[in-house]
Protein backbone atom coordinates (compact mmCIF):
# COMPACT_ATOMS: atom_id res chain seq x y z
CA UNK A 1 0.00 0.00 0.00
CA UNK A 2 1.31 3.44 -0.95
CA UNK A 3 1.91 5.77 2.02
CA UNK A 4 2.19 9.56 1.68
CA UNK A 5 3.15 11.89 4.54
CA UNK A 6 2.48 15.60 4.08
CA UNK A 7 3.87 17.51 7.09
CA UNK A 8 7.54 16.72 6.66
CA UNK A 9 10.04 19.47 7.31
CA UNK A 10 13.28 20.83 5.94
CA UNK A 11 15.23 23.99 6.64
CA UNK A 12 17.85 26.25 5.07
CA UNK A 13 20.72 27.88 7.01
CA UNK A 14 19.30 31.40 6.76
CA UNK A 15 16.18 30.28 8.64
CA UNK A 16 17.58 27.65 10.98
CA UNK A 17 20.01 30.26 12.26
CA UNK A 18 17.03 32.34 13.42
CA UNK A 19 15.67 29.52 15.60
CA UNK A 20 16.94 28.07 18.85
CA UNK A 21 17.18 24.39 17.97
CA UNK A 22 19.74 23.57 20.65
CA UNK A 23 17.21 21.61 22.70
CA UNK A 24 16.64 19.18 19.84
CA UNK A 25 18.72 15.98 19.66
CA UNK A 26 21.63 16.43 17.27
CA UNK A 27 20.34 13.74 14.91
CA UNK A 28 17.05 15.62 14.52
CA UNK A 29 18.87 18.85 13.72
CA UNK A 30 20.96 16.98 11.18
CA UNK A 31 17.96 15.47 9.43
CA UNK A 32 16.49 18.92 8.88
CA UNK A 33 19.47 19.72 6.65
CA UNK A 34 20.12 16.48 4.79
CA UNK A 35 21.19 17.30 1.24
CA UNK A 36 21.50 15.14 -0.74
CA UNK A 37 18.48 13.37 0.67
CA UNK A 38 20.01 9.92 1.21
CA UNK A 39 19.39 9.75 4.97
CA UNK A 40 15.86 11.10 4.65
CA UNK A 41 15.06 8.55 1.95
CA UNK A 42 16.57 5.74 4.01
CA UNK A 43 14.37 6.72 6.96
CA UNK A 44 11.34 6.73 4.69
CA UNK A 45 12.21 3.33 3.22
CA UNK A 46 12.71 1.78 6.66
CA UNK A 47 9.20 2.86 7.68
CA UNK A 48 7.49 2.11 4.37
CA UNK A 49 6.76 5.74 3.50
CA UNK A 50 6.68 6.28 -0.24
CA UNK A 51 6.40 10.06 -0.52
CA UNK A 52 6.94 13.14 1.63
CA UNK A 53 5.44 16.54 0.91
CA UNK A 54 8.25 18.82 2.04
CA UNK A 55 7.97 22.20 3.73
CA UNK A 56 10.49 24.62 5.17
CA UNK A 57 10.16 24.60 8.94
CA UNK A 58 8.98 27.66 10.83
CA UNK A 59 9.65 30.53 8.42
CA UNK A 60 7.89 32.95 10.80
CA UNK A 61 7.66 36.68 10.08
CA UNK A 62 10.66 37.22 12.36
CA UNK A 63 12.64 35.20 9.80
CA UNK A 64 10.92 36.86 6.83
CA UNK A 65 11.13 40.63 7.38
CA UNK A 66 9.60 42.53 4.51
CA UNK A 67 12.94 43.77 3.15
CA UNK A 68 14.38 40.26 2.78
CA UNK A 69 11.25 38.10 2.60
CA UNK A 70 11.09 37.65 -1.16
CA UNK A 71 14.69 36.49 -1.81
CA UNK A 72 14.58 34.21 1.24
CA UNK A 73 11.36 32.59 0.10
CA UNK A 74 12.72 32.16 -3.43
CA UNK A 75 15.88 30.55 -2.05
CA UNK A 76 13.90 28.18 0.17
CA UNK A 77 11.64 27.21 -2.71
CA UNK A 78 14.62 26.66 -5.02
CA UNK A 79 16.07 24.18 -2.53
CA UNK A 80 12.75 22.37 -2.27
CA UNK A 81 12.48 22.34 -6.06
CA UNK A 82 15.93 20.78 -6.33
CA UNK A 83 14.94 17.98 -3.93
CA UNK A 84 11.70 17.32 -5.80
CA UNK A 85 13.44 17.38 -9.18
CA UNK A 86 16.05 14.89 -7.97
CA UNK A 87 13.40 12.50 -6.60
CA UNK A 88 10.05 13.33 -8.22
CA UNK A 89 8.54 9.99 -7.19
CA UNK A 90 9.49 10.53 -3.53
CA UNK A 91 9.01 14.25 -2.85
CA UNK A 92 6.51 17.02 -3.49
CA UNK A 93 6.53 20.48 -1.85
CA UNK A 94 4.55 23.20 -0.16
CA UNK A 95 5.78 26.69 -1.03
CA UNK A 96 7.35 29.07 1.45
CA UNK A 97 5.74 32.48 0.99
CA UNK A 98 6.96 36.01 1.86
CA UNK A 99 3.81 36.49 3.92
CA UNK A 100 4.87 39.90 5.24
CA UNK A 101 4.41 41.19 1.66
CA UNK A 102 1.06 39.70 0.58
CA UNK A 103 1.15 40.76 -3.08
CA UNK A 104 4.63 39.26 -3.45
CA UNK A 105 3.47 36.16 -1.56
CA UNK A 106 0.57 35.74 -3.96
CA UNK A 107 2.95 36.07 -6.90
CA UNK A 108 5.33 33.51 -5.39
CA UNK A 109 2.46 31.08 -4.82
CA UNK A 110 1.41 31.55 -8.45
CA UNK A 111 4.99 30.92 -9.61
CA UNK A 112 5.70 27.89 -7.47
CA UNK A 113 2.42 26.19 -8.31
CA UNK A 114 2.31 27.16 -11.98
CA UNK A 115 6.00 26.81 -12.90
CA UNK A 116 7.46 24.44 -10.29
CA UNK A 117 4.50 22.15 -9.67
CA UNK A 118 4.24 22.78 -5.94
CA UNK A 119 1.07 21.48 -4.32
CA UNK A 120 0.13 24.42 -2.08
CA UNK A 121 1.76 26.54 0.60
CA UNK A 122 2.51 26.33 4.30
CA UNK A 123 1.94 29.40 6.50
CA UNK A 124 3.17 29.50 10.08
CA UNK A 125 1.34 31.31 12.87
CA UNK A 126 0.43 34.95 13.14
CA UNK A 127 2.03 37.58 10.92
CA UNK A 128 2.93 40.86 12.54
CA UNK A 129 0.25 40.28 15.15
CA UNK A 130 -2.37 39.55 12.49
CA UNK A 131 -4.29 36.39 11.71
CA UNK A 132 -5.25 35.35 8.19
CA UNK A 133 -8.79 36.69 8.63
CA UNK A 134 -7.27 40.17 8.24
CA UNK A 135 -8.10 41.55 4.75
CA UNK A 136 -4.39 42.37 4.43
CA UNK A 137 -3.80 38.72 3.45
CA UNK A 138 -6.62 38.43 0.93
CA UNK A 139 -4.24 38.33 -2.08
CA UNK A 140 -2.59 35.16 -0.73
CA UNK A 141 -5.82 33.37 0.08
CA UNK A 142 -7.54 34.45 -3.13
CA UNK A 143 -4.64 33.07 -5.14
CA UNK A 144 -4.72 29.75 -3.30
CA UNK A 145 -8.47 29.44 -3.92
CA UNK A 146 -8.11 30.36 -7.58
CA UNK A 147 -5.28 27.89 -8.12
CA UNK A 148 -7.22 25.20 -6.25
CA UNK A 149 -4.36 24.47 -3.87
CA UNK A 150 -4.58 24.30 -0.06
CA UNK A 151 -2.92 26.35 2.63
CA UNK A 152 -1.35 24.23 5.36
CA UNK A 153 -1.84 26.29 8.52
CA UNK A 154 1.06 25.35 10.76
CA UNK A 155 1.79 26.56 14.30
CA UNK A 156 4.62 28.91 15.16
CA UNK A 157 6.09 30.32 18.38
CA UNK A 158 3.76 32.96 19.84
CA UNK A 159 4.46 36.69 19.65
CA UNK A 160 6.77 37.86 22.42
CA UNK A 161 4.07 39.71 24.45
CA UNK A 162 2.02 36.49 24.54
CA UNK A 163 5.00 34.36 25.45
CA UNK A 164 6.03 36.75 28.21
CA UNK A 165 2.63 36.47 29.91
CA UNK A 166 1.53 32.90 29.22
CA UNK A 167 4.73 30.92 28.79
CA UNK A 168 7.21 32.35 31.23
CA UNK A 169 8.51 31.68 34.71
CA UNK A 170 10.27 28.36 34.14
CA UNK A 171 13.69 27.34 32.99
CA UNK A 172 14.21 26.75 29.30
CA UNK A 173 13.48 24.59 27.45
CA UNK A 174 10.25 24.34 29.51
CA UNK A 175 9.12 27.87 28.62
CA UNK A 176 9.81 27.25 24.94
CA UNK A 177 8.12 23.85 24.92
CA UNK A 178 5.02 25.09 26.72
CA UNK A 179 4.73 27.90 24.19
CA UNK A 180 5.10 25.54 21.24
CA UNK A 181 4.67 21.82 20.75
CA UNK A 182 3.78 20.84 24.31
CA UNK A 183 0.71 23.06 24.47
CA UNK A 184 0.58 26.66 23.30
CA UNK A 185 0.84 26.61 19.59
CA UNK A 186 -1.90 24.03 19.13
CA UNK A 187 -4.40 26.39 20.73
CA UNK A 188 -3.18 29.43 18.87
CA UNK A 189 -3.59 27.52 15.60
CA UNK A 190 -7.09 26.32 16.47
CA UNK A 191 -8.01 29.92 17.33
CA UNK A 192 -6.50 31.00 14.02
CA UNK A 193 -8.76 28.56 12.15
CA UNK A 194 -11.87 29.68 14.05
CA UNK A 195 -11.04 33.32 13.37
CA UNK A 196 -10.83 32.61 9.64
CA UNK A 197 -14.34 31.16 9.80
CA UNK A 198 -16.00 33.85 11.90
CA UNK A 199 -14.13 36.50 9.89
CA UNK A 200 -16.01 35.36 6.79
CA UNK A 201 -12.94 34.20 4.86
CA UNK A 202 -14.70 31.12 3.47
CA UNK A 203 -17.83 33.05 2.53
CA UNK A 204 -15.68 35.42 0.47
CA UNK A 205 -13.57 32.55 -0.91
CA UNK A 206 -15.76 29.44 -1.03
CA UNK A 207 -13.06 27.48 -2.87
CA UNK A 208 -10.41 27.98 -0.19
CA UNK A 209 -9.09 24.81 1.44
CA UNK A 210 -7.01 24.60 4.62
CA UNK A 211 -5.04 21.77 6.22
CA UNK A 212 -4.52 21.48 9.98
CA UNK A 213 -1.96 19.13 11.50
CA UNK A 214 -1.74 17.46 14.90
CA UNK A 215 -5.17 15.83 14.61
CA UNK A 216 -6.85 19.19 14.21
CA UNK A 217 -5.02 21.23 16.86
CA UNK A 218 -7.67 20.46 19.49
CA UNK A 219 -10.65 21.39 17.29
CA UNK A 220 -12.27 17.90 17.43
CA UNK A 221 -12.51 18.12 21.22
CA UNK A 222 -13.83 21.68 21.29
CA UNK A 223 -16.05 21.84 18.20
CA UNK A 224 -19.44 21.06 19.84
CA UNK A 225 -18.72 23.71 22.48
CA UNK A 226 -17.69 26.21 19.79
CA UNK A 227 -21.01 25.67 18.01
CA UNK A 228 -22.89 26.14 21.29
CA UNK A 229 -21.10 29.33 22.27
CA UNK A 230 -20.67 30.83 18.78
CA UNK A 231 -24.16 30.28 17.32
CA UNK A 232 -25.18 31.75 13.99
CA UNK A 233 -27.22 34.35 15.87
CA UNK A 234 -23.91 35.70 17.19
CA UNK A 235 -21.66 35.21 14.14
CA UNK A 236 -24.18 36.16 11.46
CA UNK A 237 -22.75 33.37 9.31
CA UNK A 238 -24.97 31.34 6.98
CA UNK A 239 -23.69 28.07 8.52
CA UNK A 240 -22.57 26.92 11.95
CA UNK A 241 -18.83 27.00 12.61
CA UNK A 242 -18.70 23.19 12.41
CA UNK A 243 -20.13 23.34 8.89
CA UNK A 244 -17.17 25.37 7.70
CA UNK A 245 -14.70 23.04 9.37
CA UNK A 246 -16.23 20.00 7.69
CA UNK A 247 -16.37 21.68 4.28
CA UNK A 248 -13.07 23.57 4.09
CA UNK A 249 -10.59 21.78 6.36
CA UNK A 250 -8.52 18.62 6.13
CA UNK A 251 -6.74 17.11 9.15
CA UNK A 252 -3.43 15.26 9.41
CA UNK A 253 -2.02 12.91 12.02
CA UNK A 254 1.31 14.77 12.19
CA UNK A 255 2.97 14.18 15.55
CA UNK A 256 -0.21 12.78 17.16
CA UNK A 257 -0.07 9.00 17.29
CA UNK A 258 -2.75 8.46 19.94
CA UNK A 259 -5.75 6.20 19.50
CA UNK A 260 -8.33 8.16 21.50
CA UNK A 261 -7.76 11.54 19.80
CA UNK A 262 -7.68 9.76 16.44
CA UNK A 263 -11.08 8.16 17.06
CA UNK A 264 -12.54 11.53 18.05
CA UNK A 265 -11.08 13.19 14.95
CA UNK A 266 -12.62 10.48 12.72
CA UNK A 267 -15.98 10.98 14.40
CA UNK A 268 -15.76 14.76 14.01
CA UNK A 269 -14.43 15.10 10.46
CA UNK A 270 -15.06 11.75 8.78
CA UNK A 271 -12.63 9.45 7.00
CA UNK A 272 -12.52 11.54 3.81
CA UNK A 273 -10.85 14.44 5.64
CA UNK A 274 -7.99 12.58 7.37
CA UNK A 275 -4.44 12.37 6.00
CA UNK A 276 -1.49 10.43 7.37
CA UNK A 277 1.54 12.53 8.33
CA UNK A 278 4.60 12.16 10.53
CA UNK A 279 6.01 15.64 11.35
CA UNK A 280 9.49 14.44 10.33
CA UNK A 281 12.13 14.84 11.66
CA UNK A 282 10.53 16.08 14.89
CA UNK A 283 8.58 12.81 15.03
CA UNK A 284 9.84 9.38 14.07
CA UNK A 285 8.79 7.76 10.80
CA UNK A 286 8.78 4.26 12.23
CA UNK A 287 6.71 5.22 15.26
CA UNK A 288 4.12 6.91 13.03
CA UNK A 289 3.96 4.02 10.57
CA UNK A 290 3.77 1.35 13.27
CA UNK A 291 0.94 3.22 15.01
CA UNK A 292 -0.96 3.61 11.75
CA UNK A 293 -0.50 -0.07 10.93
CA UNK A 294 -1.99 -1.08 14.29
CA UNK A 295 -5.18 0.95 13.85
CA UNK A 296 -8.33 -1.04 13.21
CA UNK A 297 -9.42 0.28 9.82
CA UNK A 298 -11.11 -1.23 6.81
CA UNK A 299 -8.84 -1.56 3.76
CA UNK A 300 -10.79 1.20 2.00
CA UNK A 301 -10.40 3.66 4.88
CA UNK A 302 -6.72 2.79 5.34
CA UNK A 303 -6.07 3.53 1.66
CA UNK A 304 -7.83 6.89 1.93
CA UNK A 305 -5.85 8.02 4.94
CA UNK A 306 -2.55 6.57 3.73
CA UNK A 307 -2.59 8.23 0.32
CA UNK A 308 -5.97 8.52 -1.40
CA UNK A 309 -7.15 11.76 0.15
CA UNK A 310 -3.72 13.39 -0.14
CA UNK A 311 -3.45 12.29 -3.78
CA UNK A 312 -6.78 13.92 -4.57
CA UNK A 313 -6.35 17.08 -2.51
CA UNK A 314 -2.78 17.75 -3.64
CA UNK A 315 -3.06 16.21 -7.12
CA UNK A 316 -0.09 13.98 -6.44
CA UNK A 317 -1.00 11.38 -9.07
Amino acid sequence: MRVVAIEEHHTIPEMSGSMDLSWLPSEVRGRLRVIPAAERLADMDAAGIDMQVLSVVLPTPRMLPAETAVPLAVKANKELQDMVTAHPDRFAAFATLPVTVPDAAAAELERTVGELGFVGAMIHGTIGGRFLDDPFFHPILETAARLNVPIYLHPAPPPKPVADVYYNGFKDPVNQLLATGAYGWHYETSLHAVRMIVGGVFDRLPGLRVILGHLGEGIPFHLPRIDDKLPQSATGLPKPVSGYFREHFWITTAGYFYDGPFRLTRETFGDDRLIFSVDYPFADNRRAADWFDRLTLTPEVREKIAHGTADKLLRLR
